[in-house]
């Protein structure tokens, strides 16, 4: 699971340049290309808390499988040679739209697949192997296209969807659906993932903290124009490459400084707070110099997303953790692009790049200070106590 998974993830990368320049390369426009970038990041959106459900109510090992293969043929197709455009983004949109399937069985797998004492650590090594594999992906992207084809990008992806089916087929057990079709609901349970999610207090708390984030990404949202206030535009791809390679530090720190899971979960929110806490000192209109300082530190404070993911899926009834994965991934992914885009928004309006970053840090600052408390609380009620159902 981990290695196809990571495969898969640059192969991603891979194919989204290639159909980004393939786009341009037929249309010579910029709109259109700036469009089919985009349309890698809705889909998840939409199919996330549609079809969550697909990796309870079905053996998850089958979905994995189902799905790659699927996307393996699908991108395949894409990969022919006088595939028309709109074409293309057809089978683009599916093939991300079945991706949320996928990856909801494969988080719900991971308390299953992994011994309960090596859970967190599995989750480590599997977001920062996604953090390495999009920035490796996407470094490689651009040399291979313009060397080859995009085709060639396409048809290399495909081939990692392929193998990643057939690692999941020979390596993963097969396993009973948790929640399968037909099955009888007791009187005392909740009516579905989403009143779990809401009515459960360690399991809120932990998607409000992680929500966060949509604040905590806004300097990437103004990568552009922070860059150019700082008349570095060089620096753009600097800028946008220190979020993920600071939080594969940071959690590669927190898991080597800390061994104790539950430690770890104290530290939630005093590392929310450190993800934030920094953008604040963009009030005094930093130099170049220490605004990476201060992004490098945001950005290892935002390791704490990795016990936080481990926790919350730990929590959650087994029968729940597609439904709840597709609906809580939906809500990050929408808290990540519409921080970004109202952030542009207000700094158009204000007409200060950095005002608006310190605005983010200090609202962030004060959510994160009252999520922590919360999750203080929470964890104090229900210290050693399962979620009933």
């Amino acid at each position: 699971m981990w290695i196809g998974s990571t495969a898969s993830t640059a192969g991603d990368q891979l194919a989204a340049v290639a159909l980004s320049l393939l786009v341009f390369e037929r249309t010579q426009s910029a709109a259109w290309t700036a469009l089919t970038w985009s349309l890698t990041l809705f889909p998840p959106l939409i199919s996330g808390p549609l079809l969550g459900w697909v990796a309870d109510r079905f053996p998850r090992r089958t979905v994995m499988v189902t799905t790659a293969w699927s996307q393996a043929v699908l991108m395949a197709a894409m990969a022919i040679p006088g595939m028309p455009l709109w074409a293309m983004i057809v089978l683009l949109v599916v093939v991300l739209a079945i991706s949320s399937p996928y990856l909801a069985a494969q988080e719900a797998s991971l308390p299953h697949v992994l011994p309960a004492k090596r859970y967190d650590d599995g989750v480590a090594l599997f977001g920062t192997s996604v953090d390495i594999a999009q920035m490796a992906g996407l470094a490689a992207a651009g040399f291979l296209v313009a060397r080859t084809n995009p085709g060639v990008a396409l048809a290399i992806n495909a081939v990692t969807f392929a193998v990643l089916a057939i690692l999941v087929q020979t390596s993963v057990k097969h396993r009973p659906a948790a929640d399968p079709l037909g099955r009888k609901k007791k009187d005392d349970e909740p009516r579905g993932a989403l009143t779990l999610m809401v009515s459960e207090p360690r399991l809120r708390t932990l998607l409000g903290v992680r929500l966060l984030a949509g604040l905590a990404m806004v300097p990437e949202g103004l990568a552009v124009p922070l860059a150019a206030s700082l008349n570095a535009v060089w620096a753009v791809g600097l800028i946008l490459a220190i979020e993920p390679a600071a939080n594969v530090l940071g959690v590669a720190l927190l898991f080597r400084l800390v061994r104790d899971p539950a430690k770890r979960e104290r530290l939630i929110g005093p590392l929310a707070i450190l993800s934030l806490a920094p953008l604040i000192m963009f009030a005094f209109n930093p130099n170049l110099t220490w605004t990476i300082v201060l992004l490098v530190i945001a950005g290892i404070g935002g390791a704490y997303h990795t016990p936080a993911r481990s926790a919350w899926m730990r929590l959650l009834p087994d029968q729940y953790r597609g439904r709840a994965y597709g609906i809580g991934r939906a809500a990050l992914r929408s808290s990540q692009g519409g921080g970004m885009a109202l952030a542009g928004v207000v700094a158009h309006s204000i007409g200060s790049v950095t005002a608006t970053i310190a605005g983010a840090g200090g609202i962030g600052l004060l959510l994160a200070t009252q999520a922590t408390i919360a999750w203080r609380r929470a964890r104090g009620r229900n210290d050693t106590k399962a979620v009933a159902i």
